[in-house]
């Protein structure tokens, strides 16, 4: 290593020179500080030069370490214990991915099975099998091509068909989704497709033949199930719903252990209070969906199979939906008995008596005179009212005899006018 320092005493020199661990530098510097300065900071950058340096050899240590940890646990059957098949087990057409174990093979002397049978009818230990396959067993797929129209037993083969060994039962998925009102006392009822009520306790229940696939030997709750799904009015895709304890409960990920199963752990109770603030009135879309092992993915989303029809109320478009009604006050009820509302008693109508036929008058030579006094008769009546009299209704016309008094009254005048 050489360095340079021009105007810097021996002293200044030795001590910046022992603190230097870089390459042969020739700094110029005016300075001894300037110099001891400048060296000080290439000493800096030297250390972090050499952090660096160091890096790709840790890399190439703590990567390939790493990948293996990951790649013993994606085969750890600790960890997909869903996709686990043991002789006995039941698999559905659509499941891929799964572990068949040596159990499902029949092995005896040394000599293992490595094929799978199906025999549509007849004796497996006599008759020839109908179909006949060489599955993988470290990855295995139920493919629709190979087991669709062949449900049932499928034995291991050759060997194991001779000695009954059933190896596996193949199903095709079902998956349906039904509503219901809950009631705590008991009366709670079936309410798909019906109209609901804002503020009504809802539960779902499953109904499924795919409960065997989470009684698998290890399956755990972190395992993929049953995802149930609520489409709110602006568009919104719900997996947790607040029940009428103001919790928010999963409805996703459920796993079914019967064939009629509520969710979400198989009780019938209150999952969704729709009476809460956090739902508005509207039109809401329900259905349910499975997608273990990539089943979905398979198949495709088969209505009845791998997802389910929505369900509430039927609309002329053939689109199912749940419409809320805003009325807190009204109750649904399982077989509301509609009581008859006693007919009323209807009051006969009066008939109006007979009008009085009104006679024809006969125009003298001045009828007009008649019509002036009535009318002045009625100012005059309305100007005399008393303070604190009632108003007198206006007076009506003059009867028939008035009218003739009237005739007689006038004859009587112009006869004595002519003598």
């Amino acid at each position: 290593m050489r360095i340079t320092i021009n105007n810097a005493d021996v002293t200044l020199r030795n001590h910046c020179i022992a603190n230097v661990l870089l390459s042969p530098i020739v700094i110029l510097s005016k300075t001894d500080k300037i110099g001891c300065v400048i060296i000080m900071e290439l000493k800096k950058k030297s250390k972090n030069v050499n952090k660096i340096k160091t890096k790709p050899k840790f890399a190439r240590l703590f990567i390939p370490a790493i990948l293996l940890i990951l790649t013993i646990l994606a085969i750890s059957p600790a960890n997909a214990a869903i996709n686990q098949i043991y002789k006995g087990d039941t698999v559905f057409i659509g499941e891929q991915g799964l572990f068949l174990n040596s159990g499902v093979f029949y092995s005896s002397g040394g000599v293992t099975d490595t094929q799978l049978a199906y025999f549509k009818s007849g004796n497996p230990a006599t008759d020839s099998p109908e179909y006949t396959l060489t599955p993988s067993p470290n990855s295995f797929y139920v493919s629709p091509a190979d087991f669709r129209g062949r449900e049932g037993t499928w034995y291991s083969y050759p060997n194991g068909s001779l000695n009954s060994h059933s190896a596996i039962y193949v199903q095709y998925p079902s998956l349906g989704l039904k509503l219901y009102a809950y009631r705590p006392g008991g009366e709670s009822f079936d309410i798909t497709y019906g109209k609901i009520v804002s503020g009504e306790a809802l539960d779902f229940r499953i109904d499924s033949n795919l409960y065997p696939i989470f009684t698998r030997q290890g399956v755990t709750s972190s395992d993929k199930g049953v995802d149930v799904k609520v489409k709110t009015p602006d568009g919104a895709t719900l997996t947790s719903l607040y029940d009428c304890s103001k919790n928010l409960v999963k409805i996703t990920g459920i796993h079914p252990q019967t064939s009629s199963y509520f969710a979400p752990s198989g009780t019938l109770t209150c999952v969704w209070d729709t009476g809460n603030s956090a739902y508005n009135t509207g039109s809401y879309t329900i259905w349910a969906e499975c997608n273990v092992n990539g089943m979905m993915d398979n198949l495709g989303e088969i209505t009845g199979a791998t997802i389910t029809s929505p369900i509430g109320t039927v609309q002329k478009t053939e689109t199912v939906e749940a419409g809320f009604t805003k009325t807190p006050t009204m109750t649904q009820t399982p077989s509301p008995t509609k009581t008859k509302t006693p007919e009323k008693t209807k009051t006969p109508t009066p008939v109006p008596s007979a009008k009085t036929p009104t006679p024809t008058i006969e125009k003298t030579a001045e009828p007009t005179a008649v019509q002036t006094e009535i009318t002045e008769k009625t100012e005059t009546a309305t100007d005399t009212k008393k303070p604190g009299e009632t108003a007198q209704l206006p007076q009506t016309p003059l009867g028939l005899l008035g009218v003739f008094s009237a005739l007689i009254i006038i004859s009587a005048i112009e006869i004595l006018k002519r003598r």
